[in-house]
């Protein structure tokens, strides 16, 4: 487990990005913004504010977070959904799990979104997708109380993993 997927975690939201980005596996690369947009910037944020790792499960659980936990726009979402790095990883994983892969891996973490959603909806107000710039100063446990957001515990989280190339394979057991 991540340390900053513990609810009360005190380190600030940038610290938080270090470490998600310190999970990543060799095989995955770590996206850079190429545009005044910084999708990726608030996209790795949403990873450590809503307490989700890298996997793949993990990817399809922050989906339903971000698209009913924030402020996020469908504007942002087509925006998101046409850079290349993203077609390229969408079709590197399609080729690999192939069709029944993703519909085996949507049937596996389908409960766990259901609880997602409840948590969702006691939140306080929505996270600001594209948050302020100060935000990165501030511990994540501050933040997470000011919007109500109640991350998953590890045993909330009933799925098992997918193996594929791009797979964390073991580098979040480093406690």
């Amino acid at each position: 487990m991540l340390e900053y997927q513990n609810q009360n975690c005190e380190l600030t939201l940038k610290e938080g990005v270090s470490i998600y980005h310190s999970s990543f596996p060799d095989s995955k690369e770590i996206y850079k913004d190429k545009s005044e947009k910084k999708i990726w910037r608030y996209h790795d944020a949403t990873h450590v504010i809503f307490g989700m790792d890298v996997s793949l499960e993990e990817e399809a659980i922050l989906d339903t977070w971000a698209i009913w936990g924030t402020d996020f726009t469908l504007i942002q979402a087509l925006s998101y959904y046409k850079l290349p790095e993203l077609k390229e990883l969408q079709d590197k994983l399609l080729s690999e799990v192939k069709v029944s892969g993703f519909l085996k891996l949507y049937k596996n973490v389908f409960k766990t979104k259901i609880k997602v959603l409840r948590r969702v909806w006691k939140m306080k107000k929505k996270w600001p997708y594209q948050f302020p710039n100060e935000f990165y100063d501030r511990k994540i446990s501050d933040l997470r109380k000011e919007y109500g957001i109640s991350i998953l515990k590890p045993e909330e989280k009933e799925f098992q993993k997918l193996m594929w190339s791009g797979a964390l394979k073991g580098k979040l057991n480093a406690e």
